[in-house]
């Protein structure tokens, strides 16, 4: 496969993805605000765990205090990582990759693209910002749902699961660690962490209990059956790494093989005291960083080798360029 259809089609999934999470996180964090009684610190966690506070600074001192978290995340153009800007984007690759994806795959992006592009789409987020944030999940669900039933499970359907499982670890560890920005962690905001990643139902089917922290992050760092969870996606990526490489499970081709399945037996026989005893942040915060470094080196083994063969400026604009999007 050429070195520029999987950089597409890797992106492709890892763009829609980010929308799905992005979408999910800011439609609970409204629903807190609410509740908080319109408290912006509501706020700060969701910028904290999308890396824009700064960026959302800027704009509103240039919109002179006008413009609010919600619609900064959903559509400023300040913002390089909206919601409509990562579609915008996913847009970008499938058209570059057309005909490694179905025809129903290119309709359904286009028309979305389209829709959060136009003024229906700015109207119905000022009359009801949850209806909107519902049609993102709900075309990115139907997006992946199209991937797995009308393209062929070849070697650029394994790199659109590479970059699915990589954004979502990445985002399940963001989503996990807004809990660690609060003074004191309640019930209420460990039940917004769990609904920011759709596991609310999940988890009490896999803790009967009382939510707890303790069984929060258990459940978003380590269950087996979950597919957000970090510890299930680096499963996933983990095998179909391999199965791009040919090499079998236990052993590795490259530095991103050996980088996950490093992580993931970490993973396997660490649980929450493994946790606790580092701190939540400091535990995320390394992790986060191992995870980009898989990336990283995923584009070193993938896309950056076979440019460097053709040109040595090129290769220096498309690693500045992968860096950014990660």
């Amino acid at each position: 496969m050429l070195s520029r259809v999987a950089n597409s089609l890797y992106w492709l999934s890892r763009y829609l993805e980010r929308a799905e999470n992005l979408a999910r996180i800011v439609n609970v964090s409204s629903y807190a605000s609410l509740d908080a009684g319109g408290d912006e610190y509501v706020w700060r966690p969701a910028l904290l765990a999308t890396c824009s506070e700064e960026i959302f600074e800027k704009a509103q001192e240039e919109e002179s205090g006008t413009l609010d978290v919600g619609r900064f995340i959903t559509f400023s153009n300040s913002n390089p990582d909206s919601i409509a800007a990562c579609i915008g984007h996913a847009r970008e690759n499938a058209r570059m990759v057309r005909d490694q994806i179905s025809e129903e795959m290119w309709l359904e992006i286009n028309s979305f693209h389209l829709f959060m592009r136009s003024r229906d789409a700015r109207e119905l987020f000022s009359r009801q910002p949850e209806a909107l944030y519902r049609e993102v999940i709900k075309f990115c669900l139907l997006y992946e749902g199209l991937i797995e039933a009308t393209i062929l499970h070849d070697e650029g359907w394994q790199f659109i699961q590479v970059g699915k499982f990589l954004e979502r670890s990445d985002k399940t560890s963001r989503i996990l660690d807004m809990l660690t920005y609060h003074d004191s962690i309640d019930r209420n905001q460990l039940v917004s962490v769990l609904r920011s990643c759709s596991g609310f139902a999940a988890f009490r089917t896999e803790f009967r209990g009382d939510v707890m922290t303790e069984n929060v992050v258990s459940f978003l760092l380590f269950s087996q059956t979950f597919p957000r969870s970090i510890r299930f996606c680096l499963r996933q990526l983990d095998s179909v790494l391999h199965k791009i490489s040919g090499m079998p499970s236990g052993s590795f081709a490259n530095e991103g093989e050996r980088l996950t399945g490093s992580i993931l037996a970490q993973m396997n026989f660490s649980n929450a005291h493994s946790v606790w005893e580092v701190g939540l942040h400091s535990y995320i915060d390394d992790l986060q960083g191992q995870l980009n470094q898989i990336g990283q080196k995923v584009f070193e083994t993938y896309v950056l080798l076979p440019s460097e063969v053709r040109n040595v400026v090129r290769v220096d604009s498309l690693q500045m360029q992968w860096q950014q999007q990660q």
